[in-house]
């Protein structure tokens, strides 16, 4: 097919460093394989515009084979690079993917100075701590709302909540229209919304509130990658999405909004 043998063309491979583990090493060699990434998206689209008749497949291809690929390859980089900040940060960033004996082989590996870092930490907190799954009793959690006051998630028990890890700003203007609608659909039928924002102060939060002024509890703890919220929940992706029933159970756990699983569960 022709946009295979384009694609091909544009396809190039990151030249060899040297195999000091250095973060200088680390960040140019990481920024090489999202640069190569970069090459790859805008030849698609491009594509694309040329061939609007194979846009799924293209895109298909893109999503589904090209960025895995890049994904792969920055994962292996960090694993690769633990021992500098910024390849720790990424470790920990992509450590969902990874089976947690190798991330706590590759953190005993590390120099007492590094595990002991703000990243060092969180891979750890991580390692020991069992993340939420579909099934589970829901994670109780403390922080404080937009107004200051403070708030606990079991302040809502016998409700059925859709807590969000951020990303109001990620789902588009339809994600957040669906959202608005479900809520409003069901309010009065003991369903909260809440929404949790990794941000840093209260001042941040406040400004998350004038920005997406619904009628959600907007809640944090300012720990960001520290947050035993981010940590028990196992979230990174913005929004990941929980679906607790009116027994504290999470029926649901999807990177994404997902609207027709949401309202299936709010209909049973």
């Amino acid at each position: 097919m022709k946009y295979i043998i384009i694609l091909t063309v544009f396809y190039y491979t990151i030249p060899a460093f040297a195999q000091e583990i250095t973060e200088e090493n680390y960040l140019q060699e990481d920024s090489l394989v999202w640069e190569k990434y970069k090459v790859i998206e805008t030849r698609m689209f491009q594509l694309t515009e040329k061939y609007p008749e194979k846009r799924d497949s293209l895109l298909t291809v893109l999503y589904e084979k090209e960025l895995p690929s890049i994904l792969r390859e920055s994962r292996n980089l960090a694993l690769k690079y633990a021992a500098v900040p910024s390849g720790l940060k990424r470790l920990f960033i992509v450590r969902l993917e990874i089976p947690k004996d190798t991330l706590s082989r590759v953190l005993k590996s590390l120099s007492p100075e590094i595990r002991e870092s703000f990243y060092g930490k969180c891979l750890h907190r991580h390692i020991i701590t069992k993340q939420i799954e579909e099934g589970d009793l829901y994670f109780d959690f403390q922080g404080s709302k937009e107004n200051g006051t403070e708030f606990h998630l079991s302040s809502l028990a016998g409700k059925r909540i859709l807590l969000l890890y951020g990303g109001l700003g990620c789902m588009g203007e339809k994600g957040r229209t669906y959202l608005a609608d479900l809520h409003q659909k069901y309010s009065d039928d003991n369903f909260e919304i809440v929404v949790f924002w990794p941000c840093s102060s209260l001042e941040e939060l406040k400004e998350y509130k004038k920005r997406y002024p619904f009628p959600y509890t907007f809640v944090s703890d300012f720990f960001e990658d520290l947050s035993p919220v981010k940590i028990t929940y196992g979230t990174q992706a913005t929004p990941t999405c929980f679906f607790i029933d009116s027994q504290g159970i999470v029926k649901m756990r999807s990177e994404g909004f997902n609207p027709i699983l949401c309202e299936q569960l709010l209909k049973e």
